[in-house]
């Protein structure tokens, strides 16, 4: 009867949330819930996987069908399209979703005769959680909304990569089969980590949104599930510490969870409260002059060589950060599939320490479907972004490795055999799914080299030691508790074992832990080492001088970040309740009295970025390219005219500019591809800075020159079709021959701005 009750109260509050966001998002409204209800029946649909692999779970891992059934689904139709069989079109996304809706009920039917139960009996299997998935996608629900409507006030694709990410889309929307052509480069397919934008654009052929709203319900949805997803995490890990101790504690799972899911996607770092803060209290109690610094949110991501100011300039960004500034990079969309992959293992790590080694074969031990998935994922992430390829495959391995080491009971040779083969089966899996990508791809970076800068002690205490030291104080709470009562035991039992023996210790730490402190444990020392790496070596690309190892530790201390989140979210109120020591009680309040100030990042970051979000009236809604009417009105009427009269890929000439400018506001708005977009994006993709350098002086002499047969073939050995010339044309190159260039065609669109300019469209002769 109770979760009767709940089920009808979470259903209550659904219905309310909904009318409430339907004030809140006025005309998006409708966009909102068809973007909702797709990722609700793609998690829906995939139920019967994620219960198979996540059966341990409370929720039976009901949010993570979400991310399972986007990347499962999409990859199907990426899939058919890298290999030609199926163009990349609406229908056919459909298709592939209907044929996951079949292979999951394929696998329903085939547990059904393998367990011999009755489907009323897996029907009440899952009735008995029920509430529990309610309640997360009620909690999902609210957060997805509120920070839709956050990103209401402030919805622009516009600024650092949102041009490169919304371009992405667009230009995908355009494309039949994949690799998508580089519509910064035409000719040529795109060489980057795209599939993260490429299922931000299958969900917007599904959901049957408009791509320029559908950029930031995709960012947002990603925000929501980096909440969602560590609260279902470690909730989980949590009740098994319950389970395996026979304590009780109704509330500390959810709080746990709620924590875990604020550090993660909510939190920053300790550099908000020492700026903001601590430096101003200890100037005033000192009696020092007031400092002239004025904290800026951006500024805990860019702290390393910037403040004070050094030659080794780094990045440390984190997903509150990514979030509020509403990138929807590659970083960015795979939050929710790292998530995922941790989840994952944690439902492994417990059911595996449940069976009894003696009765897996290697073919049962490889063949498991959770290994089968975490290898689809780290394959999956060699395409959406390659770092978490490394990271999570490390994170994997030790996760796999300690596990084996307790169901084996550290028996060598039966561990190195089994944890072997395991990884090879994980990376040889993860190559096949990811073949068709890497196949056509070039890699971006090869080179790892030893660091020469190092980060100054005090800043990596500001930036790291606050999980740093609850991470490593808990492993010592552990590892103490588990030695003394070694020593108990052995007074109690035998006299003369009063000392470990020799090589056991570590081995009795192992058997001890829990499972839910081992995975915390596992997740921790990964984390912790994330942050060291780039302290030793950095991975060499096209940025040197003082930046040569910024994007080593942005990519490493991201993904360190969300790991140290889960963490954080399970120690802390997990001391605090069976902390057993007055000393761990202060201990885990001091921890919470600091991650609280860090939260408040997010207060300050949103205030500063959106500006005041209780005030309705500055909601301006969620179309991504809204701006351009304000901004570069003329462009965006002749933008219009394409996207209305053109179709297919044809490339259509604008001026190239530097990155993060408003040059490729064509490509981008259109997906058209264009002879050279921004300069350093495509000296990055494809690692030549003298193409680059080539194509700029083709597209200066296609604008300038005053030879009509040179320019005519130019244009026909890049299969131009439209000449674009308006104000940034003009700004780009002042010796621009306009003269000649309407003689290259017939003029298709013309329009006149404010100043008098005219923006106006060439279709090339042929």
């Amino acid at each position: 009867m109770k979760r009767v009750i709940k089920c009808v109260t979470y259903l209550i509050l659904a219905a309310g949330a909904l009318m409430a966001g339907k004030f809140m998002l006025q005309e998006d409204f409708i966009s909102f819930i068809k973007w909702w209800l797709t990722i609700l029946y793609l998690g829906i649909i995939f139920m019967p996987l994620t219960t198979w692999i996540f059966g341990g779970f409370h929720d039976k891992g009901y949010l993570f069908s979400k991310a399972i059934g986007l990347a499962v689904s999409g990859y199907l139709i990426w899939l058919a399209a890298s290999l030609h069989l199926m163009q990349f079109n609406t229908l056919n996304c459909l298709i592939s979703v209907m044929v996951c809706l079949l292979l999951n009920l394929m696998l329903l039917y085939w547990r059904k005769r393998s367990s011999r139960a009755g489907l009323l009996d897996m029907l009440h299997n899952l009735a008995n959680s029920l509430d529990a998935m309610l309640g997360e996608e009620l909690l999902f629900l609210i957060l997805f909304l509120l920070f839709v409507y956050i990103r209401g006030f402030k919805p622009e694709a516009y600024g650092t990569e949102k041009f490169m990410d919304y371009g992405f889309m667009t230009s995908m929307l355009r494309s039949e089969y994949m690799p998508p052509q580089d519509f910064w480069y035409s000719g040529t397919s795109l060489n980057y980590y795209y599939l993260g934008q490429y299922l931000a654009t299958f969900m917007t052929r599904i959901s049957f949104v408009k791509v320029s709203v559908a950029y930031n319900l995709m960012l947002m949805m990603v925000g929501a599930l980096a909440a969602t997803l560590p609260y279902s995490i470690v909730y989980n890990v949590i009740l098994q510490y319950i389970k395996d101790t026979g304590k009780k504690s109704r509330f500390l799972p959810p709080a746990s969870g709620v924590m875990a899911g604020i550090a993660v996607c909510i939190a920053g770092n300790m550099h908000y409260p020492t700026y903001k803060w601590f430096e101003p209290l200890v100037r005033k109690f000192f009696g020092m002059e007031k400092g002239t610094y004025k904290y800026w949110f951006p500024d805990a991501t860019r702290f390393i060589g910037y403040h004070p100011e050094t030659n080794d300039k780094t990045i440390h960004e984190f997903p509150s950060y990514s979030f509020v500034l509403g990138d929807l990079h590659a970083h960015v969309v795979n939050i929710m599939f790292v998530l995922t992959v941790v989840g994952i293992l944690f439902a492994w790590m417990v059911t595996r320490r449940k069976n009894d080694a003696s009765k897996y074969t290697l073919t049962r031990e490889l063949l498991n479907p959770a290994i089968i998935l975490i290898s689809f994922f780290i394959g999956f992430f060699r395409m959406s972004n390659y770092w978490d390829f490394p990271i999570y495959y490390v994170v994997s391995g030790a996760v796999i490795l300690f596990t084996n080491l307790v169901v084996y009971n550290f028996k060598g040779k039966a561990i190195l055999v089994v944890t072997a083969l395991q990884g090879v089966f994980v990376m040889g899996i993860s190559a096949i799914v990811s073949l068709p990508f890497m196949i056509s791809f070039d890699k971006i970076a090869t080179n790892i080299c030893l660091t020469v800068a190092r980060t100054p002690l005090n800043q990596l205490i500001i930036l790291w030691g606050l999980p740093y030291f609850i991470i490593f104080s808990y492993i010592c709470f552990m590892i103490t508790d588990i030695i003394k009562n070694r020593y108990k035991s052995a007074l109690v039992t035998e006299a003369n074992d009063s000392k470990p023996v020799k090589g056991q210790t570590v081995r009795r730490i192992f058997l001890e832990l829990t499972p839910s402190d081992l995975f915390i444990i596992t997740l921790g020392l990964c984390a912790a080492g994330l942050v060291l790496l780039p302290e030793l070596v950095y991975v060499e690309d096209i940025y040197s001088g003082d930046y040569k190892r910024a994007n080593t530790m942005f990519k490493l201390t991201y993904q360190a970040f969300i790991l140290f989140g889960i963490c954080i979210g399970y120690i802390l109120l997990r001391l605090m309740v069976y902390g057993g020591t007055w000393k761990r009680i202060r201990y885990s309040l001091a921890g919470l009295v600091l991650f609280a100030m860090t939260v408040c990042y997010s207060q300050n970051a949103v205030g500063a970025w959106y500006g005041n979000i209780f005030k309705p009236s500055g909601y301006e809604g969620l179309d991504a390219t809204a701006f351009m009417y304000k901004e570069m009105p003329e462009d965006m009427a002749a933008i219009e005219w394409l996207n209305a009269n053109i179709s297919g890929m044809p490339v259509v000439l604008e001026a190239n500019g530097n990155s993060y400018t408003d040059y490729q506001r064509v490509s981008v708005m259109t997906g058209l591809p264009t002879i050279l977009g921004w300069r350093t994006h495509e000296w990055l993709w494809k690692s030549d800075e003298e193409k680059v350098k080539f194509r700029e002086a083709i597209v200066e002499r296609i604008y300038c020159s005053a030879d009509e047969s040179e320019v005519r073939s130019l244009l026909e050995e890049y299969k131009v079709s439209y000449i674009y010339v308006g104000n940034l044309e003009r700004e780009k190159f002042p010796l621009i021959n306009e003269d000649l260039i309407r003689r290259l065609g017939r003029k298709v669109y013309s329009g006149v701005g404010t100043d008098g300019n005219e923006t106006y469209i060439i279709e090339i002769d042929k």
